[in-house]
């Protein structure tokens, strides 16, 4: 399972973005912003594809995105919902 011991901290994806593998699936944390004028914020965005290639050389069917809090909070949410999304797309039954 991934652990927040092997990311980045949030002053690091203020500037970078931030990529891994674990067992067949690729992730992207990244500094993203959504909405327009008054709306616009910025958000969290994590994504994950299946291996082997990188994230450029990947058809964006393949890409699956959430958008959580630019904060420490929204490092752990994102951290979780790629573990569940392990388990449910790339773990072939593996706890």
């Amino acid at each position: 399972m991934l652990e927040r011991s092997g990311f980045m901290p949030v002053n690091y994806l203020k500037k970078e973005s931030y990529t891994g593998s674990y067992r067949g699936m690729r992730f992207k944390m990244m500094k993203a912003q959504v909405g327009e004028g008054e709306e616009e914020r910025t958000v969290l965005r994590v994504i994950h594809w299946p291996e082997p290639y990188g994230f450029e050389a990947t058809e964006e069917e393949k890409k699956v995105l959430m958008d959580t809090s630019f904060d420490e909070e929204g490092i752990l949410e994102g951290i979780a919902w790629l573990n569940r999304e392990y388990k449910e797309k790339y773990a072939y039954g593996a706890e």
